[in-house]
């Protein structure tokens, strides 16, 4: 059962990266982008691309080398274009007719199903995996981990504290809060709302491809693996508050440890009935009744009022 709560860490670090890209939208943009998950799963797959003829190599201990890297960064680059892309043919227009919430729903949805469309004609429905290799665990307290998943923890770590850093601590950060707060006035004080949204659009694709691709690495590349995590996304969204970058990092982190312990434990309960039903199906369930229990008691969210909601 520990070892489900460490598995919950590591899905919560790749639901935080997902979340926090969802997260900036709908704090700049001020809508929930559905797409989100789907470019989640893009952003690994265009990382499998590129390892196409990018040579892998070796690092000590993990089962991936340089070429993962450069695929990383390669595949940040063209989600960070891909979505910025959209945004300008799509989203721009509408936030300047003024168009109602509704018609950007409506647009993401359709855009969900498109990019899902071109990932099963380009790569198939087949599970496929950067590395063939076992990886190297590393046992402590009966419990297991491979050093792909430390790395995973650690870069996550890192790149929230990178991303709290910029948010709070510098000039373009700080516009782009004040951009969220009073877009006019922004405007005014010589803040350009376009150059901020195109920012935000940017830092977004960036998560998104990045917890894609860690995604890829510790678990498998599935065409649905963004939108099962939908969910866990919107609930890290929702409960961290909107903008929060350690308020999404701790609901990630739960939502994350709900989902492998719940199921874990679930699971335990239904072997001793002796019904043969495998709750590792239910996961997105235990996230959407998380997120209701908590939206009836805690509607403001779970950080609410300590240092995690800035």
């Amino acid at each position: 059962m520990l070892g489900s709560i460490l598995d919950g860490i590591i899905l919560g670090c790749m639901i935080t990266l997902g979340g926090l890209g969802i997260s900036y939208v709908l704090l700049l943009q001020n809508y929930f982008n559905f797409t989100g998950g789907t470019f989640f799963t893009l952003g690994a797959y265009m990382a499998l691309a590129f390892l196409g003829f990018i040579p892998m190599g070796n690092f000590p201990l993990v089962t991936f080398g340089p070429g993962l890297i450069l695929a990383l960064l390669l595949s940040m680059v063209s989600m960070a274009l891909i979505m910025t892309a959209v945004d300008k043919l799509l989203y721009r227009p509408l936030r300047e007719r003024g168009s109602p919430f509704m018609f950007f729903y409506l647009t993401a949805f359709g855009m969900l199903f498109v990019f899902r469309s071109i990932i099963y004609l380009t790569w198939g429905a087949q599970l496929k995996n950067y590395v063939s290799g076992i990886p190297t665990y590393m046992r402590f307290a009966g419990m297991s981990i491979t050093w792909d998943e430390i790395f995973v923890v650690i870069a996550t770590v890192v790149i929230v504290a990178v991303l709290y850093y910029f948010q709070y601590h510098t000039k373009l950060g700080k516009g782009m809060l004040a951009t969220a707060n009073n877009s006019e006035l922004a405007e005014m004080s010589g803040i350009k709302n376009r150059d901020i949204n195109t920012l935000t659009t940017i830092i977004a694709g960036i998560l998104t491809a990045t917890g894609g691709v860690f995604y890829g690495l510790t678990i498998q590349l599935r065409p649905m693996m963004g939108f099962t995590l939908l969910m866990a996304m919107f609930f890290a969204v929702v409960t961290g508050g909107e903008g929060a970058i350690l308020g999404t990092f701790g609901a990630g982190l739960i939502i994350g440890i709900t989902q492998e312990f719940g199921s874990s434990l679930l699971q335990m309960l239904w072997d001793a009935t002796g019904v043969p039903i495998q709750m590792g199906g239910y996961k997105a369930t235990l996230s959407f009744l998380l997120l209701v229990v908590i939206l009836i008691f805690q509607p403001e969210g779970i950080f609410q009022g300590t240092p995690l909601e800035k």
